[in-house]
């Protein structure tokens, strides 16, 4: 498949591949790549980084975005590449992005982002300072609006449906067992990928909201991956306006009881139960646009459990 701007890196030592996956946004790549000039890796003098650039889409609207700015990262020695993945799904994208990696460290960050002054460089800190202690090291994500003001309803424990705001701390620490982070801002050591791939059952593909695909760092992190939490590598996602509404939360939410069950299916695990009794007719006429606090909760938490209940009945 076309790759362009493929590096010689005899005379590099690539620490680090940062890899964008990207479908159909140019305007928002270019955004995330600006933010990516000036960043810097630390750790050793010389180590390097490259940014590879995945794109999902057979029309290949990332490319010339990349070209336009593959001089700029060269005067800085970071190789910028484009490679061009046709499989629908962002988990081909992301295996792509692994298997096209130069670094023995990986750094994810999503077209839609842009990373905040010295993102990489506190990313990538852990690795330095404690060694093979730390397998995965994961930064915040904080909501970037627009020009369109922050719904009134939209309260802060709803963010992270989002991908944003995972708020463990204020501090960096070793994350527990039982606290997340996105695939948007994380970093992870490339030999954690052997015998693994990211599920292409699962994951968006194109507008679709089926989600899950990072249940990869979860075997990673049964498998013993301590995982580093640093609130300090931020990124900002931007949040279309499009998904400024109730509706499309709910739409996200169904989908994410599909996506749990889809990955329980996939890992053997036992089905939930679903505890809920709705009369079609009854939901249909609710008005959605005007729930907030613990209505529209409700509302969240049954439009996840209908999804959850259509998972079960899928072959």
């Amino acid at each position: 498949m076309p790759t362009t701007g493929t590096p010689n890196t005899d005379s590099l030592e690539i620490a680090v591949s940062i890899v964008i996956c990207t479908h159909r946004r140019p305007e928002l790549l270019g955004a995330c790549l600006d933010s990516l000039i000036g960043q810097r890796v630390g750790g050793s003098p010389g180590a390097a980084h490259e940014i590879l650039v995945i794109d999902n889409s057979a029309l290949a609207e990332g490319r010339p975005v990349v070209e336009r700015r593959q001089a700029a990262f060269a005067l800085q020695g970071v190789p910028l590449r484009y490679i061009l993945e046709e499989r629908p799904g962002v988990s081909f994208a992301r295996n792509r992005g692994v298997a096209e990696a130069a670094g023995a460290l990986i750094a994810f960050i999503d077209d839609d982002e842009r990373a905040c002054d010295g993102w990489l460089e506190r990313l990538l800190e852990p690795f330095h300072r404690l060694g093979d202690a730390v397998d995965i090291v994961a930064g915040e994500v904080e909501p970037d609006f627009g020009t369109v003001p922050r719904p009134g309803w939209l309260a802060d424990d709803m963010l992270h449906f989002f991908s944003c705001r995972w708020g463990w701390d204020s501090e960096s620490r070793f994350l527990r067992e039982t606290e997340w982070f996105g695939e948007g801002n994380c970093a992870f050591r490339k030999r954690l990928m052997a015998g693994r791939a990211f599920p292409t059952d699962l994951g968006r593909r194109g507008d679709g909201l089926l989600a899950n695909e990072g249940v990869i760092f979860v075997e990673m992190r049964r498998a013993g991956a301590a995982t580093y939490y640093v609130p300090a590598a931020t990124v900002s996602h931007f949040i279309h306006p499009d998904r400024l509404n109730r509706r499309w939360l709910m739409r996200r939410m169904f989908y994410q009881g599909v996506s749990n069950r889809l990955m329980q299916r996939r890992n053997g695990q036992a089905e939930q139960g679903c505890n809920f009794n709705v009369n079609l007719a009854d939901l249909a006429a609710i008005d959605i646009d005007s729930l907030e606090g613990e209505s529209l909760w409700a509302m969240i938490r049954l439009y996840y459990e209908i999804g959850y209940a259509s998972a079960l009945a899928m072959g």
